[in-house]
């Protein structure tokens, strides 16, 4: 959300107002962890980057250090123990978001969907390289060109579909 430049910190109504969504969204967001939290007020930039999915320069909560120019500090690094503690904060909801997100069903293992799509693909080839044994006989009875191909339309339209429901209904 491009807007503003937006302070520090704010009240959880404030933090709703300010992502324009309900009070409830933002407090359960809170309860859950996914939003970095520094007592009961919510850290604006680091929250917004959580929830957004960006990363984001964190400014320290309270240092009177001066600012290290950026060639003297890796980008990888924390200058300070406030933003640290900031990137901690931000990973640990990042962390949370995801475990809500698997567990809601929002999201799902990518070992799990490799191993139903090659059911899927399995399944597809075994009905594919079962038709010509199948259809051999009957194909073999015809002799006309319209019906052969109206056959062969049948059956795949048929097969097509009953993999169609199997894989709708789970029955793989």
């Amino acid at each position: 959300m491009a807007q503003k430049p937006t302070p520090g910190l704010m009240s959880q109504a404030e933090y709703a107002r300010h992502r324009r969504v309900n009070r409830s969204y933002i407090s359960r967001l809170a309860k859950r962890g996914i939003l970095v939290l520094r007592g009961k007020l919510v850290d604006v930039a680091a929250s917004d980057a959580v929830l957004d999915d960006r990363p984001v320069e964190v400014e320290p909560v309270a240092s009177a250090l001066p600012r290290p120019q950026p060639e003297t500090v890796a980008s990888t690094q924390p200058t300070s123990y406030g933003q640290a503690k900031t990137i901690e904060m931000v990973f640990k909801a990042r962390l949370k978001k995801l475990e809500f997100e698997v567990r809601s069903g929002k999201l799902i293992p990518s070992d799990e969907v490799k191993v139903k799509w090659f059911v899927i693909v399995r399944q597809i080839r075994d009905k594919l390289l079962a038709m010509p044994a199948k259809l051999a006989p009957q194909l073999a009875a015809l002799s006309d060109v319209r019906q052969v191909r109206e056959l062969l339309d049948t059956e795949i339209t048929a097969l097509l579909r009953a993999l169609q429901e199997d894989i709708r209904h789970g029955r793989h």
